[in-house]
């Protein structure tokens, strides 16, 4: 009787020693250029699907949490080939293996929030918010931030969670010195404000914070070095 392994390979050769491979995938060159295509829409699908929520020194801005608690994951703190410095989820988070950790990245911990943000869309000619209608983003933070924002919440006097209030968030400081500080958002008639009813249309926190392939590691040039 033939092994397994032996049935396996049968199996994806289609049953058949003897037969000719058959295949309809692109081979050479040409399946190269095609694979780098396919990471690269993937990744530009990813960035305009759904943005990340930053802060400059001195801005505040009033935000919505869309889930009652973050999504926490392991993540390398690494540079692309552009010189951008940017969290990659660890690929230890679904996976086995590991290439960042390989390679001697260290890891960091981080949690993410879906959140709208009220500030709007982002004009890209005028280099300014228009403050017409909230934005669904993401707010991936460490641990810092994410005490701060479990501290408003066991503090809440109604024992509210984070998506059943709307905050004011300011950020003073610069790099690691940054600070983040939480108030309940008022309305202009200094009314508090309550959260709006929003039916989620991109993707969840943990989707956006899945780890990438080895491909798109491999064609983000992702590094540790300064």
């Amino acid at each position: 009787m033939p092994s397994k392994t032996i049935e396996r390979t049968r199996s994806r050769r289609g049953g058949d020693e003897s037969s000719p491979r058959s295949s309809k995938r692109e081979q050479g060159w040409g399946a190269v250029a095609r694979r780098q295509e396919e990471v690269k829409k993937r990744i530009e699908e990813a960035g305009n699907s759904l943005r990340e929520f930053w802060l400059k020194t001195g801005e505040s801005a009033i935000i919505q949490i869309l889930q009652e608690e973050p999504y926490c994951f392991d993540a390398h703190q690494v540079k692309d080939k552009r010189g951008k410095w940017t969290i990659v989820p660890c690929q230890l988070n679904t996976g086995k293996h590991c290439v960042l950790c390989s390679d001697g990245v260290k890891q960091t911990w981080r949690a993410a929030f879906k959140i709208l943000d009220y500030r709007g869309t982002w004009d890209s000619e005028k280099k300014r918010f228009k403050n017409d209608k909230p934005v669904e983003k993401i707010w991936i933070v460490g641990s810092t931030i994410a005490n701060s924002l479990k501290q408003v919440r066991d503090k809440d006097k109604k024992g509210r969670e984070l998506n059943q209030m709307v905050l004011e968030v300011t950020r003073s400081g610069e790099g690691k010195e940054s600070t983040y500080n939480f108030e309940q958002a008022f309305d202009e008639d200094d009314k508090r404000m309550r959260p709006i009813d929003w039916d989620e249309q991109g993707m969840t926190a943990e989707e956006y914070c899945q780890p990438p392939t080895e491909d798109e590691i491999d064609e983000a040039g992702y590094t540790d070095e300064d």
